[in-house]
C-alpha cells in the first residue's frame, strides 16, 4: 500500500540536490567493483578514488560534450 502511494505522490526532490546524488551512486559502484576485482587489499581504497574520480570525470566530460552538441544545433 506504502508503494503505491509513493508511485502516485512521489517523493520532489530538488532540481539542485538531484546532480549530488551522482557522488554516492559512484561512490557504491566503485566499491563494489574495486572490492571484487582488487589483488591487493592495501591499495583498495585507492583504487575505489581513482575509479570514483574517473567516473566522475568521464561523466563531466560528457555533460560538456552534450550541452555542446545540444547548444549547436537549438
Amino acid at each position: 500500500m506504502i508503494a503505491w502511494a509513493l508511485f502516485y505522490n512521489p517523493i520532489l526532490v530538488p532540481q539542485a540536490a538531484v546532480l549530488w546524488l551522482i557522488l554516492p551512486l559512484c561512490l557504491s559502484v566503485a566499491v563494489v567493483y574495486k572490492t571484487v576485482r582488487t589483488v591487493e587489499l592495501r591499495r583498495l581504497p585507492r583504487e575505489i578514488v581513482g575509479l570514483m574520480l574517473y567516473m566522475i570525470g568521464g561523466l563531466v566530460v560528457l555533460g560538456v560534450v552534450l550541452w555542446g552538441v545540444q547548444s549547436l544545433f537549438l
